[in-house]
């Protein structure tokens, strides 16, 4: 003999709205993330293997996760339509929520300390620290799905708690980190460069400080809703979606070359006045760098300046590696450069004796 039904209680909206506003937002963020990946696949088909393996792996991932929510959903709304019960029941919810997001979590702040570490050196000790809280927020995040498991002993419970707590914790104090080391860092080296660079500069400030923004008031407001409403599911909507904020920021970062390039498409006005200015590009189409995210566009392009007769300067907006006399290599970064292509002979002499 089946056991009775609970009847439904009249607060069925507060019990079942986190778990369906969640949903729904996760089904909407992973359009995004397709959205995302299709203009990636169009505009940038000669980035590097492992850039490849990573987006293709993360919208795998992704894809996954999503068709597992699809899950629950039937298991919460089809399968158990009236069964209150079943809303206490994690079923997979922690292997997308906790694990998946802290583990994406993990993925991006590694990329961005990284990001981070090329743009300046000299500054790996703070690289290392936020690795180390991201490691810390992944730790928590795994122990908390694993741990939601277990959730009916009194003892597993208390622990979630103290997982929950390092994983959204972690992630919020790791995403300010980030944003604000690469605001002074771009914004810094943005000085010192001409002013079309700037603008660009300017511009992948934005970009920073807006995604990572986003996945921190997110890991917030669920920490809020977490410590502020004990004994609720309200929490859960929010830690639903972090693992799409992370996957879109990601992807949104890489995207953001093309906007790059239009910007840094126009031409370089010369300083100089009374100047003929000749310009030209290859037609090799290359994959921009990561490293700064100062791409200035996607073709190799010089741009060869006459001021004097005689003298040649060469601006070149590409990334190359060139080689002089005594062996030594420059092109590592992805900025404006100069040469004087002038005859050693007469590089040395005034205009006048030219």
């Amino acid at each position: 003999m089946s056991a009775p039904a609970i009847p439904i209680p009249p607060n069925i909206g507060s019990i079942a709205a986190s778990q369906l506003i969640g949903s729904l937002l996760n089904f909407c963020l992973y359009g995004v993330l397709a959205v995302q990946v299709y203009i990636w696949r169009l505009s940038f088909p000669s980035d590097k293997a492992t850039i490849k393996w990573l987006v293709y792996l993360i919208f795998l991932v992704e894809t996954v996760a999503t068709a597992l929510n699809g899950y629950d959903i039937y298991y919460w709304f089809a399968a158990g339509f009236g069964d209150i019960l079943r809303f206490s029941k994690p079923h997979v919810s922690p292997f997308y929520t906790p694990i998946l997001g802290s583990v994406m979590a993990l993925v991006v702040q590694t990329f961005f300390s990284w990001r981070i570490y090329i743009i300046k050196r000299q500054v790996w000790p703070l690289c290392i620290f936020i690795l180390l809280i991201s490691l810390l927020q992944a730790a928590g995040g795994l122990g908390g799905g694993i741990s939601s498991y277990l959730s009916a002993n009194e003892e597993h419970d208390h622990n979630r708690v103290i997982f929950v707590y390092l994983w959204l914790i972690g992630e919020a104090v790791a995403d300010v980190l980030i944003a604000v080391t690469m605001t002074y860092l771009l914004l810094k080296a943005g000085q010192q460069q001409h002013r079309q660079t700037n603008d660009i500069v300017k511009r992948i400030v934005r970009l920073t400080v807006e995604t990572n923004t986003a996945s921190t008031v997110v890991a917030i407001i669920s920490l809020i809703l977490f410590y502020g409403t004990p004994n609720t599911t309200y929490f859960i909507a929010p830690t639903m979606v972090l693992a799409k904020l992370y996957a879109n920021t990601l992807l949104v970062t890489f995207n953001n070359r093309a906007f790059i390039h239009k910007a840094g498409s126009s031409h370089v006005q010369s300083s100089t006045g009374m100047s003929n200015t000749y310009t030209g590009s290859t037609s090799a189409k290359k994959s921009q760098p990561f490293s700064a995210g100062l791409g200035l566009g996607t073709n190799n392009e010089e741009r060869m300046t006459f001021a004097d007769p005689g003298r040649v300067t060469i601006t070149s907006t590409s990334r190359r590696d060139y080689e002089f006399d005594d062996g030594s290599r420059r092109g590592d970064a992805y900025a404006l450069e100069r040469f004087d292509s002038t005859p050693a002979s007469l590089r040395d002499k005034p205009n006048n004796e030219l």
